[in-house]
């Protein structure tokens, strides 16, 4: 399976747990792990390859090349590196036709080989939504989307890389983000939506992307103990998106009960049961 992770080098411990909770998960699979990257040291990645050595999975770093982007515009919320998601189709092997982008801020929880498998049908991406009804409404509207489309999370996206080559056009993007820069709040998210809302195909949330926000609808609907027993039996990635990181002191929310002791981090720092 093909693997894209974007990131500096604040965000390489965060990887490693990722990778070690994906190949944990997925014993009988070996991944080639495209790393796009502009500022990460050979020290980097020496930690990233020690995560998958002997399991077969291989790190592919790709320094995303500044060309790319010589007529991107650069706001105080859109950087260079904000870019690279969406570029992903122009920068990775051509003999690429799918590729399923993870952030690090994840833990795996069991195999992904029918997240991967999944017929696109027409679309460019799959991926899930955390929004509810009224609040998936005001983001669409904010963007001038359709209301008939979900608005989608981007941090665990599947790519359809191969009918991206075919429709991709850098000055697409270029041109919404110079049209709606005082309304991108969320980046590339946003100018991903944006685009290519009606070309997403929308996945469950709790099963391959779950949140705070998706866990506690579940506690709402099922209870504290029908949540947790969900995840345990249903959710593939979990996603600790937002401000707080359960890599680092006082945490909140309830999903840091699901993050490992096995990690790169110093242990005073996880409070948790294994998983």
């Amino acid at each position: 399976m093909n693997i894209l992770v974007t990131l500096d080098s604040n965000y390489v411990a965060p990887l490693c747990t990722m990778l070690s909770s994906l190949i944990r998960s997925n014993p009988r699979t070996a991944f080639d792990v495209y790393v796009a990257y502009a500022h990460l040291t050979e020290a980097d990645f020496e930690k990233i390859g020690k995560t998958v050595d002997g399991s077969g999975s291989r790190i592919i770093g790709i320094r995303v090349p500044d060309s790319l982007f010589e007529k991107a515009p650069v706001l105080k919320r859109i950087t260079k590196a904000t870019y690279y998601r969406l570029f992903a189709s122009m920068y990775l092997p051509e003999t690429l036709e799918r590729i399923l982008y993870i952030d690090p801020d994840t833990l795996i929880l069991r195999d992904i080989s029918a997240l991967y498998n999944l017929p696109f049908g027409d679309n460019f991406f799959a991926g899930c939504t955390h929004m509810n009804t009224f609040t998936n409404f005001v983001q669409t509207a904010r963007l001038g989307m359709s209301p008939k489309n979900a608005y989608i999370n981007a941090g665990i996206l599947l790519i359809n890389l191969r009918a991206l080559r075919a429709f991709f056009v850098p000055n697409d993007v270029f041109d919404l983000v110079e049209r709606h820069a005082s309304t991108l709040f969320l980046a590339d998210q946003d100018v991903l939506n944006a685009l290519y809302g009606d070309r997403i195909l929308q996945l469950d949330a709790k099963v391959y992307n779950c949140d705070e926000r998706v866990y506690r609808r579940l506690q709402k609907k099922f209870g504290k103990t029908g949540a947790e027993a969900i995840v345990r039996q249903e959710t593939c990635i979990l996603h600790y998106d937002g401000k707080y990181k359960p890599w680092k002191p006082n945490y909140k929310g309830e999903l840091i009960r699901f993050y490992p002791h096995a990690s790169c981090y110093p242990s005073q720092l996880l409070r948790t049961e294994s998983v």
